[in-house]
């Protein structure tokens, strides 16, 4: 099969300076092309690539473009494939380059990939269904997104279908406590409990909320510390007016507070070594945030939003906490608090975490069920 994959026009692939959306093409697509399928993925330049690289015996082949504004990407996408041709073609969410698509390939079949509510959310009505009348169909990361969609647009529901996204789970695994030591010693987060964040600091992630929290969790036996590890957009290293704000904060109530700033993809999975419980205190509709699964898949217990896709990964009291007042430092002062005084819970909460990633959130079953999708659309053209 013949694979066009248009990514957004912010961010490289593979994913050297991070994104969720980056990763998950770069992990899909490269297995899909292990498999024998012919891909082509587009997407935005980057002065530590080339502009064109064949990989994989050249079935997998990248073109990169240096446009920073949407429609001088997507034109110069069209201008550097309208030569060849596609079986499916697969756009990385932005609807709004599938008009521009449709022109250029009216008769290849269209699928939209979904990984938020926000690029849908921002069309009206009118023009959702323009998109959604183009497309072949609609893959979404979380059944939340998929539901959100079908709601608002229930004449083209039969389009829609769910693919998780997966985690490397060989990578994301908890290492031996010589190891974690070690890790813990060169990061200087020794001696302390860690309570770990990972993400962009944006106030939508809600880390002001979890700062307030440490504040409001009993004494334990050794000293909390709060590590955060992000910035506020892949790759950027100075720190943004927010993240000002959250140190403030964290003196103001005497927090231990690590920030290791932006960390490479390729290195994050070292951070998870770190923490003892981690916490995603999102206010966002997410789908399914790969930070939840990378720590489930690490080995920590993790205390998360009642949000968006969210419990589509965490079932409560089974393999994490989820907190249906997210705004309230409290309850996530308790969930935190609860963890830390019972062990056993913390080791229950760890192993059916990991196990629950192992078993339904692999790479490798996201790029099967993209590849059954793929093959039903290309046999109904």
């Amino acid at each position: 099969m013949r694979i066009l994959v248009i990514a957004p026009e912010q961010l490289p692939v593979p994913a050297i300076i991070g994104g969720s959306v980056e990763t998950c093409i770069d992990q899909v697509f490269r297995r899909l092309a292990a498999r024998g399928h012919h891909v082509t993925i587009i997407s935005r330049a980057h002065p530590r690539l080339p502009r064109i690289e064949l990989k994989q015996g050249g079935k997998l082949r990248h073109n990169r473009i240096p446009a920073h504004h949407k429609s001088q990407y997507i034109s110069q996408a069209m201008r550097v494939s309208s030569s060849q041709a596609f079986d499916v073609i697969q756009v990385e969410n932005r609807p709004t380059f599938i008009q521009t698509v449709h022109q250029q390939f009216p008769r290849t079949p269209i699928i939209l990939s979904l990984h938020s509510l926000t690029f849908m959310s921002r069309l009206s009505r009118r023009r959702g269904n323009q998109v959604l009348r183009l497309v072949k169909g609609v893959t979404t990361v979380g059944r939340f997104i998929t539901s959100s969609m079908t709601s608002r647009f229930p004449s083209y529901k039969k389009k829609f279908s769910t693919s998780h996204q997966g985690v490397d789970t060989r990578l994301f695994r908890q290492r031996s406590p010589l190891a974690q030591k070690r890790l813990r010693r060169a990061w200087s987060v020794s001696g302390t409990t860690n309570i770990l964040f990972v993400g962009r600091t944006v106030p939508q992630k809600g880390l002001h909320t979890l700062v307030k929290a440490m504040a409001r969790i009993p004494k334990t036996s050794k000293p909390l510390r709060l590590i955060v590890a992000g910035a506020s957009w892949p790759g950027k290293k100075h720190q943004s007016p927010y993240m000002n704000s959250i140190k403030r904060l964290a003196q103001q109530l005497n927090i231990r507070l690590t920030f290791t700033g932006y960390i490479p993809p390729a290195r994050i999975h070292q951070i998870y070594q770190l923490a003892d419980i981690f916490v995603c205190p999102t206010k966002y509709q997410e789908g399914v945030p790969l930070v939840n699964s990378e720590a489930m898949a690490s080995g920590i217990p993790v205390v998360a939003s009642r949000r968006g896709g969210i419990p589509e990964m965490i079932q409560h009291n089974r393999n994490g906490l989820l907190i249906s007042d997210y705004t309230n430092p409290s309850a996530f002062a308790r969930a935190i608090h609860r963890i830390l005084s019972n062990r056993a819970l913390a080791r229950r909460l760890s192993a059916n975490g990991r196990k629950r990633v192992v078993k339904k959130f692999s790479w490798d079953a996201a790029a099967t069920r993209l590849e059954m999708q793929h093959a039903s659309l290309r046999k109904n053209r």
